[in-house]
């Protein structure tokens, strides 16, 4: 990685400016002594895997059908393509595009149980916001702007950070923006990485669009500059992305499910109704804490732009409105639009913050150039640390802590579960009691915990796989968990016998005062109703 930032003062004595060639090689400190990456990252671990907060990464209970259908994938040696989950819809057409990580996912859950699923997801986590702050500093050169831009991302990507495949998507669209960056500084070699991490992204998350309409941003931005300004080997450039562009584009389709899965993704995306009503597709509201740091990012945005002293670069002015738009279209794309504004703006950022701007009272010009003085020491030094010692070793025992049940000695530090007060896990032993197996109700969000907890045993009504179930049978699982209309008739076709329906709503109440249900076990969380004959 090329130091592009400012060196620190030296003494007059010395002949020639700090390099830190001749230091880093004599000095054991940039093997030894961890970097702010390197804190950034075991910080991150810590709080996302050993301590309370790990629960949040078992909030959506997606992680446990994903857990079983990549043990079922291990078990029979062939990916999915029928249904195997549901009552309703066994043995139609599934296309379990996130495949490879439900692989990888069971078979760390086997190893390590849930402990390992939270580790690992928080691994992935800290590593990308590591390598972002590192992206964001090399850009930019001021480890001011790269630190607050890179905790603001992290604060804004609460919002969906969570124990599933999205989280890889973070990573790798980092990886494919800063490979893209490269490429357009001058390093043609690195747009050899993309088709196979293409590969590996189409079997891991059907975010790998993303990186499609990003090789387009930048290829609209080389087309631009080539237009107007008409400089030497923008041409080439041009021809070099679409070539990998194409390549990219051929890639996607070595999968399980050849060209049918972008068919198949396509009419997912594209249905109205299902984008409306999935509520992780819908426009962020303001008022979460992870939403409001976004929204600060985006003040950030503005006051850069106004306030850059150079003119911001036509690639990243497209990436950045790109990014505010996904941002704003659909709550769950804040993380990624954080993370492709703090790449983007890192330099306008630097430039807004430097005490070289005209105008501007003295005292805050004095105030500017002593923390310009520090960043650019700090993040001199920052770049000099090759080893990362400290956050191998703190990985490597957390893994080892993982692989042991959680336990350091006799002390229980990593106890990854599902929350007894948002999920039915008292009543799921209940429903294991009772031997029921099939033609029992549930909702949406509580089957992926009821997969995890009772497949092969139990077949569940539904589940979050909306793409499957479509949009028809949507809308009569709503008008049954709604209790709108003729709820009940969702319960007749499917000759469902049994419900499992959260306490304290709508259709708990309505069925608490049928004729035709009775309760058979209520703890406060869950209640479960038996149909009576």
């Amino acid at each position: 990685m090329p130091n592009t930032l400012s060196p620190a003062a030296t003494p007059a004595s010395q002949s020639e400016p700090m390099s830190g060639v001749s230091n880093t090689r004599s000095s054991w400190a940039p093997w030894v002594l961890p970097s702010i990456a390197d804190i950034f990252f075991l910080v991150l671990v810590g709080m996302l895997a050993f301590s309370p907060m790990s629960a949040a990464l078992l909030g959506d209970a997606d992680t446990g059908w994903h857990i079983r259908d990549g043990e079922v994938i291990w078990n029979t040696r062939a990916v999915p393509h029928a249904d195997f989950f549901s009552y309703t819809r066994q043995g139609q057409p599934w296309y379990a595009w996130e495949w490879l990580y439900d692989l990888l996912i069971g078979a760390i859950h086997h190893v390590a149980g849930l402990n390992g699923v939270v580790l690992f997801t928080a691994v992935i986590i800290a590593a990308t916001f590591a390598l972002l702050f590192r992206f964001v500093l090399r850009r930019s050169g001021s480890f001011v702007a790269a630190s607050a831009l890179t905790l603001l991302a992290v604060s804004a990507a609460q919002v969906h950070m969570l124990a599933r495949p999205h989280v890889l998507s973070w990573l790798f669209t980092m990886l494919w923006t800063e490979a893209l960056y490269r490429f357009d500084e001058g390093r043609k070699s690195t747009l050899l990485w993309l088709p196979p991490l293409m590969l590996l992204w189409v079997n891991v998350h059907g975010g790998f669009i993303l990186g499609l309409v990003l090789l387009g941003i930048f290829g609209i931005a080389r087309i631009w500059k080539y237009m107007t300004a008409r400089r030497h080997g923008d041409g080439a450039a041009i021809v070099q992305l679409a070539v990998t562009f194409s390549a990219c584009f051929a890639v996607t389709f070595i999968t399980p499910y050849g060209y049918k899965l972008h068919v198949h993704v396509y009419q997912y995306l594209s249905n109205g109704f299902l984008m409306n009503t999935i509520a992780e597709f819908r426009s962020p509201s303001f008022h979460d804490v992870g939403c409001g740091y976004f929204e600060v990012l985006i003040l950030v945005t503005v006051i850069c732009v106004l306030l850059g002293a150079t003119r911001i670069a036509t690639v990243d002015l497209l990436l950045i409105l790109f990014s505010l738009h996904a941002g704003l279209f659909a709550g769950r794309n804040i993380p990624l639009s954080a993370i492709l504004v703090s790449l983007a703006l890192g330099p306008a950022l630097a430039s807004a913050i430097s005490p070289q701007r005209q105008k501007q009272p003295r005292w805050l010009s004095s105030l500017m150039e002593a923390v310009h003085d520090i960043s650019a020491g700090m993040g001199d030094m920052e770049m000099r640390f090759r080893c990362h010692a400290l956050a191998l070793v703190v990985l490597a025992a957390s893994i080892a802590i993982a692989l042991h049940g959680g336990r350091l000695g006799s002390a229980q530090v990593l106890n990854a579960h599902f929350d007894e007060k948002a999920f039915p896990v008292a009543a799921t032993e209940f429903i294991a009691h009772k031997g029921i197996h099939d033609h029992m109700f549930n909702s949406d969000g509580w089957s992926g915990y009821l997969i995890y907890r009772l497949y092969p045993d139990l077949k569940v009504y539904f589940d979050d796989r909306h793409d499957f179930y479509g949009e028809s049978f949507v809308r009569e699982y709503l008008r049954a968990k709604e209790a709108t209309g003729r709820w009940n008739e969702a319960f007749d076709k499917y000759q469902t016998n049994w419900a499992l329906v959260a306490a304290n709503t709508p259709l708990a109440t309505v069925m608490k005062e049928s004729q035709a249900w009775r309760v058979e076990y209520d703890d406060g969380v869950a209640i479960v109703f038996s149909r009576l004959r």
